[in-house]
């Protein structure tokens, strides 16, 4: 399932675009039972469910090593997308990530065949995955690390399924899945960005998060709590998993498609954002979350925040701030806030930041920017829980508490005004 270059070339064409596509751009087409076969042999062909036989091809240790999410992952982006970060061991392979392999690991839905699958003749052979790995001593000598360079890449490799194991039904099924226009990733996943840490999944526009609740209720909720699933969801790349095991299973477990009441792409994008709402670790600072940031309980005061990349410096995200308060004599007081961090990219869900208070120019034609004292104010942070949910805390300094101002600090919604950027949206949108 690796393409060549040219194809790759392709996947960044056409592929990627398509992540930024509503689930409605699919048919909702019913899944055929091979289609959900397929499903399942991407996942583990070695399972019973997925039209194995429940054993381990000659030369084969860990079934990682002939899993085909273990190389594509489970969002089919390689290391551009959930496995970004996934690193071989003994007992696995990885998405070419540390390795001299530059092999795409993406794939592009309807373009799939029975050859890329299968790879005849130009695969590794079973016994070169775990059979492969050189551990490094440690001396770190020339020899052993080539050996182990080598080893590591080797173990990469597609394998050659056309040599036992992998019956043509569980091959054909994998082409009709792979090419299922309503199991892309596309369908639950407006945007996928792997410089978060996590990797950072945006849901559809489509998605309701009440809907959501209820498909947990009524398909999860008998063997899984809300709290484990948000544990679970803390791994990097764990929206795509959860979304492709609620949507299709388990094989070889009680966890079957069936037992979930047969998921639509619509449920598990619904499933997805609850979750993410609910607090789920894969939500980030984000340019969505750009608006006015307000506590019911205190009208006349609020925050309008923007996230955005630096002037020149795609793909570093800064924020500027401002807060409309009193002091303690009744006077209006703007306070802006500047990041401590020179990447937001980096920091999660919590922004640290200085506060500054400004004086000194006139109004209208007598403004004169050479006037404008710049003051800081003091220290705090904006910590965000989800799209619509957050806190603040403000800090003065000594100088400012002398001033009359001291400690506060409050919840934030953002149910006053909606910016128009999807979030949680990739920075590099």
């Amino acid at each position: 399932m690796y393409f060549k270059r040219s194809e790759a070339f392709l996947w960044i064409l056409i592929s990627v675009p398509l992540l930024l596509i509503s689930a409605a751009t699919f048919a909702q087409d019913e899944p055929s039972e091979c289609v959900e076969t397929g499903a399942l042999a991407y996942d583990n062909w070695t399972k019973m469910d997925s039209g194995g036989d429940g054993s381990l091809p000659d030369g084969v240790q860990s079934a990682d090593y002939i899993r085909c999410k273990a190389c594509h992952g489970w969002d089919r982006r390689g290391t551009e997308g959930g496995y970004v970060r996934r690193s071989r061991k003994d007992t696995r392979p990885n998405a070419g990530a540390g390795d001299g392999d530059s092999t795409p690991r993406a794939i592009m839905t309807g373009t799939v065949t029975a050859d890329q699958i299968t790879h005849a003749g130009t695969g590794r052979s079973y016994a070169d995955g775990q059979g492969s790995w050189v551990p490094l001593d440690d001396e770190r000598s020339a020899a052993n690390t080539a050996a182990h360079a080598g080893g590591y890449t080797l173990g990469n490799q597609h394998p050659d399924f056309s040599t036992g194991g992998m019956t043509q039904e569980q091959v054909d099924c994998l082409v009709e899945f792979l090419n299922f226009a309503d199991g892309d990733p596309a369908v639950y996943f407006a945007d996928i960005d792997p410089s978060q840490n996590p990797v950072l999944y945006t849901l559809v526009g489509t998605a309701d998060p009440t809907a959501g609740q209820t498909f947990f209720a009524s398909s999860c909720e008998g063997c899984h709590t809300v709290d484990f699933a948000l544990d679970y969801l803390e791994g990097d790349g764990k929206f795509s998993e959860l979304a492709q095991k609620a949507r299709w299973g388990s094989p070889d477990t009680s966890m079957t498609r069936s037992s979930m009441g047969d998921p639509t792409s619509a449920n598990i994008a619904d499933l997805l954002l609850y979750l993410q709402d609910a607090g789920a670790t894969g939500f980030a600072v984000n340019p969505g979350l750009t608006g006015t940031w307000w506590n019911s309980s205190r009208p006349g005061e609020g925050f309008l925040l923007e996230f955005a990349d630096q002037p020149g410096q795609p793909d570093v995200l800064t924020m500027f701030a401002s807060f409309y308060t009193y002091d303690n004599m009744g006077n209006q007081v703007w306070l802006t806030a500047q990041p401590t961090a020179p990447d937001l990219n980096a920091v999660g869900t919590t922004v640290e930041v200085t506060y500054f208070i400004t004086d000194g120019a006139m109004w209208g034609a007598d403004f004169d920017g050479n006037d404008v004292n710049l003051t800081e104010w003091g220290a705090g942070s904006l910590v965000f829980d989800s799209c619509s949910s957050g806190s603040v805390s403000l800090m003065p300094n000594q100088a400012m508490i002398d001033m009359g101002f001291t400690d506060l600090e409050y919840a934030l919604t953002r149910d006053l005004l909606d910016s128009g950027i999807a979030c949680p949206a990739s920075t590099g949108n």
